[in-house]
C-alpha cells in the first residue's frame, strides 16, 4: 500500500511540474506587442550611438574619413564625385539596390543591381505599411527617403555586420555587410548587402547629409518573423 501511495505522489509530482512548465512557457509566448517592441528598441539603441545631427555639406565633407590605403573602394575624384542616391528595392527575391552617382566621374561608377535582405519585422507586424515600418522597435526596414547621417565599422550588436552606413542613426538603422543575405526579409531592421565590397564602396562613396537612401517597393512577409 505504501508503494502504492509513492507511485501517486511521483506521478503527481510530475503533473505538476509539467502544468508549472507549461504555465512558463505560455507566459513567454504571450509576451504583448507593446513589451516586444520595448525589447526590441533595446537593441536598437545599442547599436544607435549619439544621436544625428544633419550638418552642412561642410561639416560633413569634414566629417568623411579620410583618403587613405583604408579606404580602397573611393573613387579618385571624390567628394567632388560622390553617391547621391542609394535605392532598396523591398521586392523579392534579390531586393535590388542600385546606386546613383553625381559629379564628373559619375558615368565610369558601378551601379548595380546589387542584392540585399531587409528587415524580417516583429512577428505579427506588417513591414509593408509604411508608418508600421518606421515604428521604433518593429525590426522593419523603414520605407521612404533618408539622408545618410554617419559611419561605423561595424554594428556594436553584432560583430560580422560591417562597413555600416547609417540613415536612421536614431534607431540603429543602415546599410551593411553581412554574410548571410538571404532571398527573403531577414534582417532587424538594416539592409544587409551580400557583397562586401558593395558595402565598402557604398561607405567610402557617400556623403552625410548628401547621399540618401531610398526605400520602396513591396515587402512580403517571410516564413519566420522575429519574436
Amino acid at each position: 500500500m505504501a508503494k502504492k501511495r509513492t507511485q501517486s505522489k511521483r506521478r503527481h509530482t510530475r503533473s505538476t511540474r509539467s502544468r508549472k512548465t507549461k504555465r512558463e512557457k505560455s507566459a513567454k509566448a504571450k509576451k504583448t506587442l507593446k513589451q516586444r517592441l520595448a525589447r526590441a528598441r533595446k537593441l536598437e539603441a545599442l547599436d544607435a550611438g549619439k544621436p544625428a545631427v544633419k550638418p552642412s555639406r561642410k561639416r560633413a565633407l569634414a566629417a568623411q574619413p579620410q583618403a587613405s590605403a583604408a579606404h580602397p573602394f573611393r573613387n579618385d575624384d571624390f567628394p567632388q564625385t560622390y553617391i547621391q542616391q542609394i535605392s532598396v528595392s523591398l521586392d523579392d527575391p534579390d531586393h535590388s539596390l542600385t546606386l546613383t552617382w553625381t559629379g564628373p566621374n559619375a558615368d565610369s561608377q558601378e551601379t548595380g543591381p546589387f542584392r540585399t535582405s531587409p528587415g524580417a519585422g516583429l512577428r505579427g507586424l506588417n513591414c509593408d505599411d509604411e508608418a508600421t515600418s518606421r515604428r521604433s522597435g518593429s525590426k522593419c526596414t523603414p520605407k521612404g527617403t533618408y539622408p545618410v547621417q554617419a559611419f561605423q565599422q561595424r554594428l556594436n550588436s553584432d560583430p560580422r555586420a560591417t562597413y555600416v552606413t547609417f540613415f536612421i542613426q536614431s534607431r540603429g538603422i543602415g546599410l551593411h555587410y553581412f554574410p548571410i543575405v538571404p532571398s527573403y526579409a531577414a534582417s532587424h531592421g538594416c539592409v544587409r548587402i551580400e557583397s562586401v565590397d558593395v558595402a565598402r564602396l557604398i561607405h567610402d562613396n557617400s556623403l552625410v547629409g548628401d547621399t540618401h537612401v531610398v526605400v520602396s517597393g513591396t515587402w512580403t512577409k517571410p516564413a519566420k518573423q522575429w519574436s
